[in-house]
């Protein structure tokens, strides 16, 4: 699951690869795409070398993104999973809008329980680092939360 915003693009991979793309995009809300075919972004690549530079880019921040996640999946314990998860998101967000963080889109990017998110939430709103409203999830502080995943990792608590 991946939020894209202005600028950005997807179906590059199968591009390079020539198989078919091996995920489907949805629009949640009203925006303006630009299909570009395959032929003419290979010549876009073969005859741009900002074009060629931009696309590598993309292609390692996705590879990034992957290796962050598949940490969060190989992760043990669930508040520590979470934690990661908002990182990720307030990173991601960083280069763009401060997100909306919820308890349901934390399970959904998870695959998990939406139980198990809160059970973790409420642990992490024990140790003062986050506080729930409404079903969004406000960070109260980011040093904190990065010390707290520390804590976890190290002490094996669950």
């Amino acid at each position: 699951v991946m939020t894209l915003g202005p600028g950005d693009f997807f179906g590059e991979m199968a591009v390079v690869t020539g198989r078919p793309r091996s995920a489907t995009a949805e629009v949640l809300e009203e925006a303006e795409l630009l299909k570009v075919p395959a032929e003419k972004l290979q010549e876009m690549v073969m005859d741009t070398g900002e074009v060629a530079i931009r696309l590598i880019r993309h292609l390692a921040e996705r590879l990034e993104n992957a290796n962050r996640f598949i940490d969060v999946l190989l992760e043990d314990d669930m508040t520590a999973r979470v934690v990661l998860e908002i990182q990720e998101t307030l990173q991601s967000a960083e280069r763009s809008v401060a997100p909306d963080i919820t308890v349901e889109d934390l399970a959904l990017k998870l695959g998990v329980d939406k139980n198990d998110v809160r059970s973790a939430l409420r642990r992490l709103t024990r140790v003062g680092v986050v506080e729930v409203s409404s079903g969004f999830v406000l960070i109260k502080d980011k040093t904190r939360l990065a010390e707290f995943l520390d804590f976890v990792r190290n002490s094996g608590e669950s």
